[in-house]
């Protein structure tokens, strides 16, 4: 753009004109926003983004600057330049901080993205023209520039863009003129696009934590005959929704924007009811969290029901209006199998994810699971907050939104479950100590390794609310320390019970066992005696938690399978870390540590022979873990994470590392594993990323760390589960399928679950008068050993011990049971025993 290019025929050239420009001009006015009937507030209106959402504001009746990020933006959703037609830009700026000498602001045209030209990518990815004024006394375009008059009024000027279409290319007329028609002008000839989003831009070049120049915006008006209005990609009042539907309990959170004090601050639920829509609820919009959520009993979960939320604000005339969110809830999906679309890890490096999302919405799931980090730190772009616990909150909501905007299109229609990790709370790994806090300076020094949380309470509080006040009730919802709020409960939909559980925030940090120099959760040596990991006082899931689980052991109303669902796998999968694929001993990140609470999980998990589902480790796998040998217990299928950032591999043939029975057929890096802690794995498919991750395009580069997403099917009529990984970037195969990582899609029976070593029979139970009934058996010291809706009417238990054993056998949906003691059958004999409900 600034160099000649004589064969293409592009001559540039610079004028700082003295005298008025001359320039061809017939404005189409697109949009205005003058801002005096917006009420004060951080969310500057439906058809803007800004980023960060701490730096802007709407006071004083105008958009003001007040962080000191770099490229503070605020983004036009609504109105574009197309590929052809003249374009016209104003706006009015003032100083807000006048003794401020450095900082470049101004605005940013013909916004483009290398990558994806959807909306959303282009307010965190796109670049454009710069075109400001640098409080070193210049208006500039790029890298030209132009002095300003020595009496430049800093306090209220305007900058205008101009520009014209010559011969397939614009011209650029660019002016900045204080109220005192005080001006300096450049024209840029040779631009070969104007096409793209407009941004306002507070410090183009400050860098973070420098004080720089702050203005105030306002009268903004774009127009021209290239200005395309797209009203379709406003972005709020109402931001996006949640919400799960269990046991005629369908619950739902709103999220709202950072309104002001002098806007509406409830959201209406209303139903659709033949050809009209009522209302049937009323939600306050709370304080932080900036959510209204609604919890409606006695649900009809039989039917589909159309809804919409419903919020009175204003247009930017002052014009009252009502807002509309439209959605669908649906039916409980008990007579098919239940789809479910397993999600985590969404680093900002693949966003929006559109072409993940996209193939998603083609498998259409019945359930969306995230099963945490929707938010890492540096999604945006942007600083995190980690003192003022205000502006920590609008710090976390801005990248939170992100996630809802990537994805609120698919959640709107279906229930989601939805849980926190440890990003989320801004710590790379979190050991929550059951809601311990952690100082800052000892966090500046002991950083991911130390037990607790780090940031304001405050912010946590709206962390785990925004993550999980949309599902079920916890099943005590008693507050960890400091009242950080706890979400472990349960959740019947499709005829799966699932167990929801936190598998990090009571857990005990590494520095209670480390020894070593360096990093405390990372082991980078051989580890000869894993006992050396290992004491009494330390903490996985947690009492209260494990409690949970004895109890759900036993819940089978409204269910024929049973799930659990956490945020990271039990065992330690990842061999290999990094972008160069650092071999690493052991990660006590993962929930193969500490062993001996890790195998109570377990343990608790096989009783129901319960599937587990997961995330977090950036490297899909299905595995099947082992308590005292291999292969004894549940099936675990950790997803692909949605964009990954920090890449992880399972590569123990390239270390030699012992690794048998591979699946057939016999994938590199599958088979039987032993983890530095101790912990049993098979790994019957793996999905590694390629050695070298690089590339140009952000979606590529995604699918090279092996980024995509999870679809796990359960099937009550076969007691099947089947599992497929989805690579980012998938394409159909001949049969119109999505392809897979290589070795999915796997199926696994729902019995596999419990393992093998169940050496001991006990008879043949034939159960009359209820077909599917629930059996539970508990050894002589009354400890629960099965817990299994049977298929049918006959089920032969195994055991792992001899014994006497109470089989208790009935049909929790009227709660009438029978129970009889039993003993296990001696050597190859047959028996059965018969229970009449």
């Amino acid at each position: 753009m600034k160099r000649k290019n004589s064969s293409m025929g592009i001559a540039q050239r610079l004028f700082v004109l003295a005298v008025l420009v001359t320039v061809q001009w017939s404005p189409v006015w697109g949009g205005h926003w003058d801002f005096d009937h917006t009420n004060d507030r951080v969310w500057i209106g439906e058809e803007f983004l800004s980023t960060p959402l701490e730096d802007w504001r709407v006071s004083n009746q105008r958009v003001e600057c007040v962080g000191n990020n770099r490229d503070m933006r605020v983004n036009v959703l609504t109105h574009l330049a197309g590929a052809s037609g003249d374009l016209e830009v104003k706006v009015k700026m003032g100083l807000l901080n006048v003794n401020a000498s450095r900082g470049k602001s101004g605005l940013r045209i013909a916004l483009q993205d290398h990558t994806d030209n959807d909306i959303k990518s282009l307010c965190y990815y796109g670049k454009g023209i710069d075109v400001g004024v640098d409080r070193s006394g210049v208006l500039f375009v790029g890298e030209q520039s132009t002095r300003l008059d020595t009496q430049f009024d800093w306090s209220n000027f305007e900058i205008i863009v101009k520009a014209t279409a010559n011969d397939g290319l614009y011209t650029l007329n660019v002016s900045a003129k204080d109220v005192k028609e005080r001006s300096a002008s450049i024209v840029l000839e040779g631009i070969p696009s104007i096409k793209g989003m407009i941004a306002l831009v507070n410090s183009f070049d400050s860098k973070p934590d420098q004080e720089g120049a702050k203005y105030w915006f306002d009268d903004l008006s774009v127009a021209g005959t290239s200005i395309q209005e797209q009203p379709e990609n406003a972005f709020g009042p109402i931001l996006f929704n949640m919400y799960t539907l269990s046991r005629e309990v369908m619950k739902m959170s709103v999220q709202m924007p950072p309104i002001g004090a002098q806007d509406a601050q409830e959201v209406t639920l209303e139903l659709k009811q033949g050809d009209t829509f009522q209302q049937i609820a009323t939600a306050k919009i709370l304080k932080d969290s900036r959510l209204a959520i609604f919890r409606i009993e006695n649900w009809d979960s039989t039917s589909d029901h159309m809804y919409r939320l419903v919020y009175n604000g204003r247009i930017p005339n002052g014009t009252p209006k009502k807002y509309y969110y439209e959605g669908r809830i649906a039916h409980d999906p008990i007579d098919k199998p239940l789809v479910i679309g397993g999600l985590t890890c969404q680093h900002w490096a693949g966003y929006p994810y559109r072409p993940l999302t996209e193939n998603l919405a083609s498998v259409d799931p019945d359930l969306l699971f995230f099963s945490g980090d929707q938010v890492y730190e540096p999604n945006g772009g942007y600083m995190i907050e980690r003192e003022d616990p205000t502006k920590a909150i609008v710090n976390y909501l801005g990248k939170w939104n992100m996630f809802g905007w990537a994805f609120g299109s698919l959640m709107k229609d279906r229930p989601t479950i939805c849980i926190p990790d440890d990003h989320e709370v801004y710590q790379g790994n979190l050991w929550g100590e059951n809601g311990k806090l952690i100082g800052l300076n000892n966090w500046k020094t002991g950083a991911d390794q130390l037990g607790g949380f780090v940031q304001p309470v405050p912010m946590l509080d709206v962390v785990m609310k925004t993550n999980s006040a949309h599902l079920p009730d916890p099943y005590d919802p008693t507050p960890m320390q400091n009242n950080i709020p706890v979400y472990y409960s349960d959740l019947v939909y499709g005829e799966v019970s699932f167990a929801i559980i936190g598998d990090r925030v009571f857990k005990s940090g590494p520095d209670q066992v480390a020894w070593w120099e360096g990093r405390k959760d990372h082991i980078a040596f051989d580890l000869d005696d894993p006992s050396k990991l290992e004491n009494d006082d330390l903490v996985l899931l947690g009492e209260r938690q494990e409690e949970f689980l004895r109890m759900w052991s036993q819940d089978w109303q409204g269910a024929k399978m049973k799930s659990i669902l956490t945020q990271t796998a039990f065992a330690n999968v990842a061999t290999h870390h990094g972008p160069n694929s650092q071999y690493l001993h052991g990660d006590m990140d993962s929930g193969g540590w500490p062993k001996g609470k890790r195998d109570v999980a377990v343990d608790l998990m096989r009783k129901t022979g319960s599937f587990h589902i997961c995330g977090d480790q950036h490297l899909t796998a299905l595995v099947q873990y082992g308590i005292d040998q291999q292969r004894d217990a549940v099936w675990s299928f950790i997803t692909p994470a949605v964009s990954t950032g920090y890449e992880r591999r399972f590569l123990p043939d390239r270390v030699d590392k012992p690794i048998v029975n591979r699946p057939s057929p016999e994938w590199p890096n599958t088979g039987e594993y032993q983890d530095i802690f101790g912990n049993y794995l098979y790994v019957a498919a793996v999905g590694n990323p390629i050695d070298n991750t690089k590339s140009k395009d952000r979606y590529q580069v995604a699918a090279n760390r092996a980024s995509g997403f999870g679809v796990i099917t359960f099937d009550n009529q076969n007691r099947t589960i089947r599992t497929d990984a989805i690579p980012f970037l998938a394409s159909r195969d001949h049969t119109g399928d999505l392809k897979q990582f290589a070795g999915w899609p796997k199926i696994v029976k729902q019995e596999e679950s419990f393992g093998i070593g169940a050496l001991y029979s006990l008879p043949i139970l034939d159960v009359k008068g209820a077909k599917d009934a629930v059996v539970l058996i508990t050894n002589e010291q009354g400890e629960l050993m099965m817990s299994y809706r049977i298929k049918g009417q006959t089920f032969q238990p195994k055991v792992r011990n001899a014994g006497m054993y109470k089989v208790k056998i009935g049909d929790p949906d009227v709660d009438e049971w029978v129970t009889k003691k039993i003993k296990t059958l001696n050597g190859n004999k047959s028996s059965s025993v018969k229970f009449k409900l």
